[in-house]
């Protein structure tokens, strides 16, 4: 087994001076007039109540409109920049059961109330808060070019060989609407088959912003493969699409790949620098800035790819027999808005599959039934994820608070896999086409 678990990190967003607005239950604000308390979340339109006051401590009570709600969040001002929720989804707990509540439009069912942590190189920080301000007010956006060269790593997880002669395409989340070509293999009652019906479609349907092969490394590297490309945009949200020989490799999709460019300040690696990590200057480090290289700037992520072994071998050690066809599965790492790995966190999605969490173990990561948050790597996974539109919402304890930790709309294609490492609020809202 390789180095990376089910999901490679990002380079984290920043954290920015909170605005004062708090995410209700449908993603709206509270009251302008509202005192400042540590409740959940005040209804849609309400007054909110008195602070820190009824209802379960960071639960809030179910929005109405105009109704006075639950417990005010941070009150003041409402941020110009309101996260969308989930279309179609819940607009209050009462939409929701099982004990779940409605947090961006997505019923979340909460973690134990055990506090948010985070680690760094995956060693838990005790006594540790999550930095979760940027969801209450996007961070900055840098005024930096509006193109950079890039690239990274591609690593695989679970058996497999190394990843070269595979193909990574970026598009733009603002127009990739893949539902036309989600039925194109379903004829195909052999999954390798149904995977090229639906890529070739893919191919024809769109042009990607940017297109490489991935080779081998300059320097050695005996598993991984390395990806650049000359150029990708900057102030947009993107996804990327890695194929290969569909025998041994499975399309793997990231989402929420963004590029804010304005320089680090100092290196930042894709697992995710720790303030206690930076010795430059901390006070001076813009967490939202995703650039490297002062004069030449470049932008660096690591991508992981699945294997079609791994396809086959993972889902029994996570106590599901296969994944079916026509299904997905879903992988990732919860990160805050300093790219710090959030610790117990929990992940629900608007269309679920079947919730996988792992062990602590950096060395032998392996799914623990029975668990039902993140480990200190912040891993999480959802298996059999049914094709088509979907969104992922993770939440944490975090005060007493039940906070957002991340929020990610998507498109599930079936027999593939998808990525989300929610590294921070992005600075602009951007939602997909379909």
């Amino acid at each position: 087994m390789t180095r990376p678990t089910w999901a490679i990190a990002a380079a984290a967003l920043a954290l920015a001076a909170c605005g004062g607005k708090d995410l209700n239950d449908a993603g709206g604000t509270a009251d302008a007039s509202a005192p400042p308390g540590m409740g959940g979340a005040p209804g849609v339109g309400g007054a909110g109540g008195d602070p820190g006051a009824g209802g379960d401590p960071g639960m809030g009570g179910d929005p109405g409109a105009g109704g006075a709600g639950g417990d005010p969040g941070m009150g003041g001002a409402p941020a110009p920049d309101p996260v969308v929720p989930y279309p179609g989804g819940c607009t209050g707990d009462a939409d929701c059961s099982g004990g779940a509540v409605c947090r961006l439009g997505i019923c979340a069912t909460p973690p134990p109330m055990d506090p948010g942590l985070f680690s760094c190189m995956d060693q838990v920080i005790p006594g540790s808060t999550p930095a979760l301000d940027c969801w209450e007010t996007p961070p900055p956006s840098g005024d930096g070019p509006a193109e950079v060269p890039a690239r990274g790593l591609l690593e695989f997880f679970g058996d497999g060989t190394k990843p070269v002669g595979l193909t990574v395409r970026f598009y733009d989340f603002a127009t990739f609407d893949p539902s036309a070509c989600a039925d194109a293999g379903g004829d195909q009652q052999d999954v390798i088959d149904a995977r090229r019906a639906v890529e070739t479609c893919l191919d024809a349907a769109f042009e990607p912003l940017a297109e490489v092969e991935t080779v081998d490394c300059p320097e050695s590297d005996a598993e991984s493969a390395c990806w650049s490309v000359d150029a990708l945009p900057t102030h947009a949200q993107l996804v990327v699409r890695i194929t290969g020989d569909y025998q041994l490799w499975v399309p793997t999709y990231t989402y929420g790949l963004y590029i804010n460019p304005c320089d680090n300040g100092h290196p930042r690696t894709t697992s995710g620098t720790c303030p206690s990590d930076v010795t430059d200057s901390p006070e001076g480090v813009e967490w939202g800035c995703d650039l490297q290289g002062g004069d030449d700037p470049f932008f660096y992520r690591d991508l992981t790819v699945i294997s079609q072994a791994t396809w086959i071998s993972f889902p029994p050690t996570a106590g599901v027999a296969r994944l079916e066809l026509g299904n997905g599965a879903v992988a990732g790492r919860q990160y805050d808005c300093h790219g710090q790995s959030v610790v117990n966190a929990a992940a629900s999605f608007a269309r679920a599959g079947t919730p996988i969490y792992f062990n602590g173990n950096p060395a032998d990561v392996l799914p623990q039934p029975g668990r039902v948050q993140t480990n200190a790597r912040g891993t999480y996974a959802s298996l059999n994820v049914p094709a088509g539109p979907n969104g992922m919402v993770s939440v944490a304890w975090q005060g007493g608070a039940l906070k957002v930790v991340g929020y990610q709309r998507f498109f599930q294609l079936p027999n593939t896999i998808v990525m989300i490492n929610p590294n921070g609020r992005k600075p602009v809202a951007v939602e997909p086409p379909y």
